[in-house]
């Protein structure tokens, strides 16, 4: 697996993302001052539009001494290494013309997801003594928690060297964190609950100290310093590369399913592994919170909110190459079914109703200024939820769940379509929605929501039956009367009355991918969109990642490599490969920045995996029925984007087995050859 290294810094580089999908922190060119840090779970209310949003935590701050004087040390290199998640960063101290080599390594770790793990190796020429003081700050003001300081309890003797409370802005919601040194140093001393100092003897065979930092969200326990202090002594049971191994052992299992594409230029591989990198780096099967357009990296970006990325772009990809942490994203949504139920109560509807924009409690937290009617108009994020229910029932065959998660969402998101839909004349029509396309806000009978909703009411009865309840009947009269819009050239419109613009986007594309809606003659509407906006839509976020499917489907290769390259390589920036939020056309300025990128937007990461893993392989679990076998998933017919000659998946796991796929070019079909768990 590649490491990345940079030896230079432009003003707007963007800061490396470390994270473990339940602690964030983006770390700059000096790693030991100015980080954000982030925790899954903490909240707090920010002002302005007064929603709830993600907290900042107080981060370790390092400081150099010798002979009470300060020392800054001096940046030369910084690595990233994808393989682990650990970044690593090479700089100098010169104490009185004696100069002192340091090497801090950073991880978060995906085994002990509490902890971050730090330590710092110093190495002179000749002996010197040194003090390294640490002090957690929060940096970013625009949402800073208040520290409380918990005195020193002298029954706790030296298994940490600080621990503290943290309580919102708004105090509202709670954290805990504590910290301790471990390693060769010659003395300690306990400075405050949020700092310590460690006198260090370096000599010219080096000596190492390290610093195991733990934070526990406030949602998750009752009294998070303690459990956070308790995770410390835990980490000291451990030892430091005991986890540090763990955690690369957890790396090298996720890894198992890289993505290969045979044929493609050399780029492609960086974008790829990156883009797989900083989605799974987002993800957690521990974290409280499910994840967010930008994952734990963004303080200000989208309120640390979950959105349907999280259902439609970033869950493929676990689906099928980490289970369990699928599962924990799905596992939110159903601990928060009283809240879709109230909220579905709330709009004068039955069943349960997610919300467009959902925090720790799972309401609607969108601000009330935005469109979509603050959020409530943007409906189809409650057949995403249930689609994904659906997804992980059928990949996983998991029949405990689809019985007690899966049927439970599915029962209530149909019940919620009986009661949203109307009958006329035409069938069943959903009047007054947003559909994907926000640029098109308030509108008729929206094409995605209208299919999604007969696939969710179909799937609703496969489940009914397969549970002994029978046939809602109906459930069946809407699907089969679910009024779809048309137009006579036999392309899929948007929604009722879509105006035949060339900026037109192409959202109503996603009903066939992921989903696998086929109308019989799907090239008509495939060639439409191609053709009327399709182009300026390849820079924007979220769908762009897997567009290039499009024309591979219709069979046009050199335009599939065209639309491929120009939605997935240019939403990357250095360094560290940095997957942004838009394309950057100019390639020097993906290379250095000349202005603020928000970068690490993990849904388009999750729309080209999704698109690699499903769409080109054409691997779908929706075509055959709910009970099928996984051969009925194969569609036919694999066309490759130009000069790609085959996609290999290294492993996946279907039905409690694993599999490696492989669609090569000009085949009938991918091949799935089973592996060793």
């Amino acid at each position: 697996m590649t490491k990345h290294t940079v030896t230079s810094w432009g003003e707007y580089s963007p800061s490396a993302y470390v994270s473990n999908g339940f602690i964030g922190f983006r770390f700059a060119k000096d790693p030991f001052k100015d980080i954000i840090g982030l925790l899954s779970g903490f909240y707090g209310m920010r002002s302005g539009p007064d929603v709830e949003a993600l907290s900042a935590i107080p981060v370790p701050n390092l400081t150099f001494y010798y002979q009470n004087e300060v020392v800054q040390p001096q940046i030369i290199s910084q690595t990233y290494d994808f393989s682990c998640g650990e970044l690593e960063t090479e700089a100098v101290l010169e104490f009185d013309g004696k100069k002192v080599s340091a090497n801090y390594l950073l991880f978060c770790s995906r085994t002990s997801p509490t902890l971050l793990m730090s330590s710092l190796k110093l190495k002179s020429s000749e002996a010197l003594r040194i003090s390294v003081n640490v002090e957690y700050k929060i940096y970013y003001e625009r949402l800073k928690s208040t520290v409380s300081e918990i005195e020193y309890c002298p029954y706790c003797g030296n298994d940490h060297d600080g621990k503290f409370k943290l309580y919102s802005s708004d105090r509202t919601t709670t954290a805990g964190a504590a910290f301790r040194f471990f390693g060769d140093y010659s003395e300690k001393e306990r400075l405050s609950s949020i700092s310590a100092n460690a006198v260090i003897d370096v000599t010219p065979e080096g000596k190492e100290l390290q610093l195991i930092t733990s934070y526990v969200p406030g949602i998750m326990h009752s009294e998070p310093h303690n459990q956070a202090h308790r995770m410390i002594k835990l980490a000291a049971w451990n030892g430091f590369d005991r986890i540090r191994a763990m955690n690369r052992d957890a790396w090298a299992k996720l890894w198992e399913s890289r993505i290969v594409i045979d044929g493609a230029q050399d780029e492609w591989q960086n974008v790829i592994d990156a883009s797989y990198f900083y989605l799974m780096s987002s993800v957690s099967a521990f974290a409280p919170v499910s994840v967010a357009p930008f994952g734990l990296s963004q303080p200000d970006s989208y309120e640390g909110h979950c959105f349907w990325d999280t259902e439609s772009f970033m869950f493929i990809p676990p689906l099928f190459c980490a289970p369990e942490i699928a599962y924990s994203m799905l596992d939110y949504r159903f601990e928060r079914l009283n809240a879709a139920k109230n909220n579905a109560k709330l709009n004068g509807y039955r069943g349960i109703q997610f919300p467009w924009q959902s925090g720790t409690m799972g309401c609607e937290e969108t601000a009330p200024y935005a469109g979509q009617a603050g959020g409530v108009g943007e409906q189809h994020i409650n057949l995403d939820v249930a689609l994904a229910f659906d997804a992980y029932a059928r990949v996983s065959g998991d029949e405990c769940f689809l019985k007690e998660k899966a049927w439970p969402v599915i029962k209530g998101v149909s019940e919620w379509i009986e009661s949203r839909t109307e009958k006329t004349a035409r069938g069943y029509e959903i009047l007054h929605v947003t559909g994907i396309d926000e640029e098109s806000d308030d509108v008729p009978n929206d094409s995605y929501t209208n299919l999604m909703s007969q696939k969710i009411l179909h799937a609703a009865n496969e489940y009914s039956q397969k549970l002994g309840l029978g046939v809602n009947k109906k459930w069946q009269d809407i699907e089969k009367n679910m009024f779809i819009p048309s137009r006579e050239d036999g392309v899929l419109p948007q929604y009722e009355g879509m105006p035949d613009r060339d900026d037109l986007a192409s959202t109503a594309l996603m009903s066939y991918f992921p989903y696998g809606y086929t109308s019989g003659n799907d090239i008509p509407t495939f060639e439409f969109y191609m053709t009327h906006g399709m182009e300026r839509y390849l820079f924007y976020p979220m769908l762009s990642g897997f567009l290039g499917l499009f024309p591979a489907w219709a069979g046009d290769r050199k335009k599939a490599l065209d639309f491929y390259e120009k939605a997935n390589l240019t939403f990357f920036c250095q360094p560290f490969y940095a997957c942004t939020e838009w394309g950057i056309r100019n390639a020097e300025e993906r290379n250095n920045p000349t202005d603020f990128v928000n970068t690490s937007f993990i849904t388009a990461r999750g729309s080209l995996l999704s698109g690699l893993i499903m769409g080109l392989t054409k691997v779908c679990p929706w075509r055959g029925s709910l009970d099928g076998s996984i051969d009925e998933w194969l569609g036919e017919d694999i066309i490759l984007p130009e000069g790609w000659n085959s996609i290999t998946i290294g492993k996946v796991y279907l039905r409690g087995k694993a599999y490696r796929i492989k669609a090569e070019n000009g085949a009938k079909h991918a091949t799935l050859e089973e592996l060793e768990m």
